[in-house]
Order: C-alpha cells, then sequence, then structure tokens
C-alpha cells in the first residue's frame, strides 16, 4: 500500500474543461513527473502502462494531495489551501512478465476557481460598468484499464482504456457598479455542464541491459486527439445582494445542449539510465498540439514539457540501516500552458523531491514535494 495524491484550484482552470491532471503518482512526482522512460520493479507506473510487464507482485496505491497556492497580480494577491484523495490504483500480473493490468481512479480535471472583474456596457451615456465574478466549481474523473504486454524478451507494448465522466458548474454574477439604488441586485448565468466520453491511447517500452546490472530504458506514448462530449443546461436568476436570496424563479435559456470539447494529440518520450536496484536517472519530453482547440475565444499554442530527475537507494539490503533502505528522488520541470493571457504565453517550472519509506514487506509509503512558479 503507498500514499500519494491531487486536487487544483488554479486561476487558469476558467479555460475548457479545467485544469488538467496528469498520470503521475508520489514516486513519479518527486522526479518532477517522470514515468515515460523509467520502469520500476515495485512501482506503479500509469505513465507508459508497457512498463507493467516489469511489475511482479499485485499491489493497491491510494493517494492524497494538499496544495498551497498563492496568486499575485499587479493589483492583489491571495492564497488558498485545498486537499483532497487523488488517486486508487489495483494492479494484478495476469501472467506474470508477459502481461500486467491495472484498474485506477483518478481526476482527470479541476474546475474550481473564483474570479473577479469589471467591464464597461457599451453604448450608454453616461458610461454603465458592471462588476462580475467568475465562479467554477467540480471537474472530471477517469477510469483507467491499464495494460501492458511483453512481446520480446525486452520489448513491451500497452494500452490505456479511460472513461471520463463528471460535472462542472460555471457562474457569472454580474452586478451594476453605479447603482445607486436602495435595493441592490445582481444576476446569476448559470451552466451546468456534464460530461461522459471513452478515450485510448497507446505506448512501447525497450529496456537494453549491460553486464546484468546495468540497464537504459526507452519509452514512447501517443495519446490520439478525442473528444469529450457532454451536455450543457442554462438558466438566469436574480438575487438581492444584501443577503444573496434568489427573485423571482430561474430563466432557463437552454436544456441538453450538446457540448464537445476537443483534447490535443500528445507524444511523450522518456529514457533512463541506472544500476539495478542502486540508481536510476532520466529525462522526458511531453508534446501536445492544442492549436485546433478553443478555449471560449482564448488564444492558445501548442505545450512543451521537459523533466529531469532521478532515484537513488543507498543500500536496499542493508539490514542495520533503515536510511539505506530509504529510496531518494528529485526532479524539474519546465513546461508551458496551452492558453495565452493577452498574448504571453504561460510558463511553469517546478522543483521537486521526495522519498519512498519501507512498511513492511514490499510496502512503501511515497511522498513527493513540489515548489513552483507558474505565469
Amino acid at each position: 500500500m503507498k500514499g500519494n495524491g491531487q486536487h487544483v484550484a488554479s486561476t487558469y482552470a476558467i479555460y475548457g474543461v479545467g485544469e488538467l491532471n496528469n498520470n503521475a503518482l508520489a514516486h513519479n512526482q518527486a522526479m518532477g513527473g517522470l514515468g515515460t522512460g523509467m520502469p520500476h520493479r515495485f512501482n506503479i507506473n500509469l505513465q507508459n502502462s508497457a512498463w507493467l510487464t516489469n511489475n511482479q507482485f499485485s499491489s493497491f496505491n491510494i493517494g492524497l494531495q494538499g496544495e498551497d497556492r498563492t496568486f499575485k497580480s499587479e493589483l492583489e494577491s491571495g492564497s488558498k489551501k485545498t486537499g483532497s484523495i487523488k488517486n486508487m490504483v489495483f494492479f494484478v500480473p495476469l501472467l506474470k512478465g508477459k502481461w500486467g493490468s491495472a484498474i485506477s481512479l483518478l481526476p482527470f480535471s479541476s474546475s474550481d476557481y473564483q474570479l473577479a472583474g469589471s467591464a464597461e456596457i457599451v453604448n450608454t451615456t453616461p458610461t454603465e460598468t458592471t462588476d462580475n465574478t467568475f465562479i467554477g466549481s467540480g471537474g472530471l474523473s477517469q477510469i483507467t484499464w491499464s495494460n501492458g504486454f511483453r512481446i520480446f524478451k525486452s520489448t513491451s507494448i500497452g494500452f490505456n482504456l479511460v472513461y471520463v465522466f463528471g460535472a462542472i458548474d460555471r457562474k457569472i454574477q454580474s452586478s451594476l457598479a453605479t447603482d445607486s439604488s436602495s435595493i441592490g441586485y445582481f444576476t446569476q448565468l448559470s451552466h451546468n455542464e456534464t460530461y461522459k466520453s471513452v478515450l485510448f491511447s497507446i505506448s512501447m517500452a525497450k529496456k537494453i541491459t549491460f553486464n546484468e546490472t546495468n540497464e537504459m530504458n526507452f519509452g514512447l506514448t501517443y495519446h490520439h486527439s478525442g473528444q469529450l462530449k457532454g451536455s450543457k443546461n442554462s438558466y438566469l436568476s436574480r438575487y438581492l445582494e444584501n443577503n444573496f436570496t434568489q427573485v423571482g424563479s430561474p430563466i432557463p435559456i437552454s436544456s441538453e445542449e450538446s457540448i464537445l470539447f476537443n483534447l490535443p494529440k500528445k507524444l511523450s518520450f522518456g529514457i533512463s539510465y541506472g544500476l539495478i536496484d542502486k540508481y536510476r536517472i532520466g529525462l522526458d519530453i511531453n508534446l501536445a498540439n492544442w492549436t485546433s482547440n478553443e478555449f471560449n475565444n482564448t488564444s492558445i499554442q501548442n505545450t512543451q514539457e521537459f523533466i529531469l530527475g532521478g532515484e537513488i537507494t543507498p543500500d536496499s539490503r542493508n539490514v542495520t540501516s533503515y536510511l539505506k533502505r530509504v529510496t531518494y528522488r528529485f526532479g524539474v520541470n519546465y513546461g508551458k500552458l496551452p492558453y495565452l493571457v493577452q498574448n504571453y504565453s504561460i510558463n511553469e517550472f517546478g522543483i521537486n523531491f521526495g522519498a519512498s519509506f519501507p512498511v513492511a514487506g514490499l510496502s512503501t509509503l511515497d511522498f513527493a514535494i513540489k515548489f513552483g512558479e507558474r505565469g
């Protein structure tokens, strides 16, 4: 049994279906999200399912995560703390060394945000402005069936079959900034979105062993561009500002309106080198083609992410020193988000580290910490 986790509260979650999550478990996240070319005998790899052939024992992984994010702009700043269950994963070797299979439940995206701003109303004399608040909650989850098959002595292939489901609630609250009436009102435009879709990805892995102790590993994954299909209900409501009491009945705008969100084609390449059961260092490159998509008239770009990380276990068989049996991990990641804000790219940089602490038998308690900056 292992521990790790994930939940997101982000100012960029207003775009699309929210902030997309990766499949990195704690041991991967401690290396910056490294995993495409990084096999492990005792840790489950969901980033490249072809490596599941390396796992010889059934295992269960449950993860938790907490976050403390600080938001800053030229005018204001704030912070938000969150926590949630990230993942539940069950793995079983159906044919040891030849076929490994895993079922996992993870977050797919999070749409947790609250933003405020003002806008001028065109063609008004004198000029009128509105105060607007944008609120989002909910997100999408994914149930994934991952499989890895060894087709040659040192070559494996894999696939993921993913069922994405969930709901996102969006609200836009608006009021006249110049309203001097004794009774203030605000209007609320609500969108309730639900999604259900099936996605697919494939992968491969190649291991080259030198002198039975040193190894080099190569991994490749491909996510075909898919569509998230759903429906949306929209309605307009009116509230009193002083006590948020609804005035009258909501006015329906649309019901069961079909909606689509196009996902990008994604290609990931990874390579690692190391001494078996001692150390390993690796590099992942992740590419995504977003330019055929739309984010509510927001400019977007193709993305790249580079991850460099590694792990070291001083002496996995030492019976006198517990700390020598601990696996220590580190990593850095740098990438770009798909959307442009005022035609500027949003870059993300993170420094990551963590460790796996032996608990009993082959069980470990894994943790990862990330310090990062975005924007």
